[in-house]
């Protein structure tokens, strides 16, 4: 059975979430450091949620963070992982003025993980669904995490495991009876 996001969003709902995750990072911009808005009012978007937020810029990658604990409010954990997307990614420079304008963002709402059997590698390749999972792999030492989005840059199950094992820096050849593998999806909230 399919995991799916706990949180149901209106449009309403969907439309406060940017507009908060942008008011983050316009104060960034512009003020530095971490500012919050004040908290909505929406139920739902005061309902715990685990989330990551990315930035494209031009199509490409800018920025992405996220957690997978659902222990803060979803607009709260989206407004910290927005700025941390913007100004904390280690692989990117903070984000400049002059980038602004040309800046998209997706929020991922993660689903609640469904832990898979480790029946090896060849086994969760074949398990995996495309464009719909995504996938959490912790050896006690490493752990890597791809969303469901990873799908479009990697549309083959073995490339896609390939590319998490080297994500959480494991070797190419690495498999461990003791990994554990956890599947979830997404709700996706995209300006």
């Amino acid at each position: 059975m399919p995991a799916s996001p706990s949180i149901e969003l209106t449009a309403s709902d969907k439309a406060c979430l940017l507009n908060l995750v942008w008011q983050v990072i316009d104060a960034g911009l512009t003020q530095g450091g971490l500012t919050l808005p004040p908290s909505p009012e929406s139920e739902a978007l005061l309902t715990p949620a685990a989330c990551f937020v990315t930035l494209h810029q031009g199509g490409e990658l800018r920025g992405c963070i996220g957690r997978v604990d659902a222990s803060d409010p979803l607009w709260l954990c989206a407004c910290e992982n927005g700025y941390g997307a913007a100004f904390k990614d280690r692989r990117f420079a903070p984000l400049r003025v002059e980038e602004r304008r040309s800046l998209t963002l997706d929020i991922s709402i993660l689903s609640p993980f469904i832990p898979l059997e480790n029946q090896g590698e060849a086994a969760l390749r074949s398990s995996l669904r495309p464009n719909i999972d995504g996938l959490l792999m912790d050896d006690g030492h490493r752990r890597a995490l791809f969303l469901p989005s990873v799908w479009q840059s990697l549309p083959a199950p073995k490339d896609f495991v390939a590319a998490l094992k080297q994500k959480g820096g494991w070797p190419q050849d690495y498999w461990r009876d003791t990994i554990t593998l956890h599947r979830f999806t997404t709700l996706v909230v995209k300006d």
